[in-house]
């Protein structure tokens, strides 16, 4: 992988200073650059600025958890991995932080990182037997309520088997990247990123017993409003993007056909990362 892509959140690397920084390491290794017209202006290098997601071999994302999920959302469609600089607050996503920048663009050169492949997502509104909506998730899709909205009342079943009704604001259903994020925030459990599952967690339910339950990649999770609940609700796909939903309208989500592509340069284990990020 000779070609690299740079992307940053301007909002996070104030002034492109460590897009420019990984950029001159890059430079000082071989590599060809390609950057936004806006950090080629800003950091004044020899870089190119072809469309980025096409011409790279490996995407570089400088930012936070939301700016890493947004490109790594583009990188998908293109089929090219991404390796996620943390200049957010927690960063799950984003395993390198900005006093290694140095020490991953050293490994990129020497090939030493592995592609990890995670499960995405496959998203659909089915209304009146029609797709309406079709989307890819990587880190969850979201049933939840529109503003000013009333209690939902969700029916969630797996494949065509019935599992429950649940009043709540809403049910998430994530992927085992995702359990550390929105899911993790409503009381879901945390998974390794490696598996191959679902998590189905409801939101601030309004029954006692309720709790989080896994699927397998296997099946098709399907989630619709009760007759009787006269709410409005929408859907969407990692606080990238959203679809009013209307009454009688079908959420399926299962296991898409393709993986999306994260680089990997580090050498640390995943509860180690955990208990890093939670803690500090």
């Amino acid at each position: 992988m000779k070609r690299i892509g740079v992307v940053a959140n301007e909002q996070r690397d104030i002034g492109y200073k460590h897009t420019k920084v990984i950029v001159e390491k890059l430079l000082e290794k071989g590599f060809e650059v390609f950057v936004t017209p806006e950090a080629k202006e800003a950091i004044q290098l020899s870089v190119r600025t072809d469309p980025i997601f096409d011409a790279s071999d490996l995407i570089i994302c400088v930012g936070g958890d939301g700016t890493f999920l947004q490109n790594a959302r583009k990188a998908y469609f293109k089929k090219k991995p991404v390796l996620g600089i943390n200049k957010g607050t927690v960063g799950f996503l984003a395993e390198v932080e900005t006093k290694d920048i140095e020490k991953a663009v050293n490994k990129l050169a020497e090939g030493d990182f592995k592609i990890q492949p995670r499960l995405v997502l496959h998203v659909e509104v089915i209304r009146c037997g029609e797709r309406v909506y079709e989307d890819i998730a990587i880190n969850d899709a979201v049933v939840t309520r529109a503003a000013l909205s009333r209690i939902l009342r969700l029916q969630v079943m797996l494949d065509e088997k019935y599992v429950d009704s649940f009043p709540s604001d809403g049910i998430i259903v994530s992927t085992p990247t995702g359990s550390t994020g929105y899911s993790l925030s409503a009381g879901g459990p945390i998974v390794p990123p490696d598996m191959r599952l679902m998590l189905i967690t409801p939101i601030c339910p309004h029954i006692l017993y309720s709790r989080s339950f896994l699927a397998p990649e296997s099946r098709t999770v399907k989630i619709s409003m009760e007759n009787c609940c006269e709410a409005d609700a929408m859907v969407t796909v990692d606080g990238q993007a959203g679809f009013a939903l209307e009454q009688g309208d079908l959420v399926c989500v299962s296991a898409n056909r393709n993986d999306v592509l994260f680089a990997s340069v580090t050498e640390v284990n995943f509860y180690e990362v955990l208990r890093a990020k939670i803690h500090q």
